[in-house]
């Protein structure tokens, strides 16, 4: 008999979620705990979710341990779609490359155009280490991220230009945020309003 499996659709299928390192192995263990946990968060941060969540979930095992970090994640299914998720915690770094409170310190000195190589010296690891772990920041659309229904999207938002040169013509970095969240930035030719 031969047996025929699908690859999993693409897309990023991980959802982070603040939950602490000294609850984090009751939530792996407990069922009930993390059940109750999830249902807690999607009161307090429901455009984090998938739109499926109202129909129903099942928690669905762990993930292996991260080679990285060591770490597990619980997984849930969508009863809706069938869609599996991989549930992460905020403590580490996106892709497992490191706990949050070991490298805040060093990617706070890049604000200040420190060079990977003495972060390096400084923090350890290797320069790549730093680069990558940077740029790794940049991986996802930070609107996509949190704001996913267009009803929910703030009415009164801020906006915010920086001046900065583009292959020698100057541009403005227009920002834009509202209820403590980026919600976006982009290159604009002025910093008029229409802009």
């Amino acid at each position: 008999m031969t047996t025929v499996t699908h690859p999993p659709k693409k897309g990023y299928r991980t959802i982070r979620f603040p939950l602490a390192e000294s609850e984090y192995d009751r939530f792996l263990s407990d069922r009930a705990y993390a059940k109750a946990r999830l249902d807690a968060l999607y009161e307090a941060f429901p455009a984090v979710f998938p739109e499926a969540l109202p129909w129903g979930y099942a928690l669905c095992g762990l993930t292996d341990p991260s080679i990285k970090q060591e770490i597990r994640c619980r997984r849930r299914r969508l009863c809706q779609g069938q869609a599996v998720f991989a549930i992460a915690p905020a403590f580490v770094m996106p892709s497992m490359t490191g706990r949050t409170q070991e490298v805040d310190q060093a990617l706070f000195c890049r604000r200040f155009h420190v060079p990977c190589w003495a972060m390096a010296h400084v923090f350890g690891r290797d320069p790549m280490y730093w680069y990558r772990l940077e740029q790794g920041l940049g991986r996802f659309s930070i609107v996509g991220t949190t704001v996913k229904n267009p009803e929910r999207f703030p009415q009164d938002l801020v906006a915010d230009a920086k001046h900065r040169w583009l292959q020698g013509e100057r541009v403005s970095i227009a920002t834009t945020a509202a209820k403590d969240c980026l919600l976006g930035a982009s290159v604009a030719q002025s910093a008029s309003q229409t802009d």
